[in-house]
């Protein structure tokens, strides 16, 4: 599959030399909410919460005609979610757990107009590498045993595929120039790692997370004509 969207890639950059008023390379940067996969191995007075992560990359748009568009990205982010204790007055627990990645992530959709707006709806397949997990222990109260964090990466494979749905609304500027906002959610297709709490006063807690996420944030698409040199740049 990395082989395919490599060669992707390739058509991209080739294509850019005879179709490159319709091909849009740009920077994107949000946020990210992630979520378990499998909450099951957590007892009663336990539970999850998202927390806010980062996303950033490059992006490549290709337009072709008036509606149809292919998008190659490569992008790195952050899904960070906490194990919570409740019952306790007199203590608190919270178990951070965060997983930073790397994606290439390949969509086609099609686009349209929205009054003065543009909007795109796309889905796509992506590919997911772990670059590192970690873990942290906030305690508040008077602690009744030590906590021990622990996350595993699971399986062998170090690559994983995600399945995703965007849709973007943006304008583009007289400078020839365009800034998207947009939502796009992920969906893993198999687990990534295991989390889990080890303490002498309660048995092990154990949560699973598959990839998923939702992302959202601006996409800014570099212009490809410059009023200073009156020219077009090709890239």
């Amino acid at each position: 599959m990395l082989r395919k969207l490599l060669i992707v890639f390739c058509l991209f950059v080739f294509g850019s030399a005879t179709a490159q008023n319709a091909m849009r390379g740009g920077l994107s940067l949000g946020s990210t909410v992630a979520w378990p996969a499998d909450v099951s191995g957590l007892n009663s007075g336990f539970f999850t919460v998202s927390r806010a992560g980062f996303q950033g990359g490059l992006v490549n748009t290709l337009t072709i005609g008036d509606r149809l568009i292919l998008t190659l990205g490569v992008n790195s982010s952050v899904q960070t979610f906490a194990i919570r204790q409740t019952g306790l007055s007199q203590y608190k627990m919270d178990a951070r757990f965060r997983t930073i990645n790397l994606e290439v992530p390949f969509q086609v959709g099609f686009t349209g107009y929205l009054g003065s707006l543009r909007h795109r709806e796309s889905v796509g397949i992506g590919l997911q590498s772990n670059l590192s997990l970690g873990s942290k222990i906030v305690q508040t109260g008077d602690s009744v045993a030590s906590i021990l964090p622990v996350t595993q990466i699971l399986g062998a494979a170090k690559v994983y595929p995600v399945l995703q749905a965007a849709f973007d609304i943006g304008s583009e500027f007289e400078n020839d120039g365009a800034l998207y906002f947009g939502l796009c959610f992920r969906y893993g297709m198999q687990e990534v790692y295991s989390a889990r709490l080890f303490t002498t006063a309660f048995t092990p807690q154990v949560v699973t997370y598959n990839g998923t996420y939702l992302g959202f944030g601006l996409t800014y698409y570099l212009p490809r004509y410059s009023y200073w040199f009156k020219r077009e740049f090709i890239y």
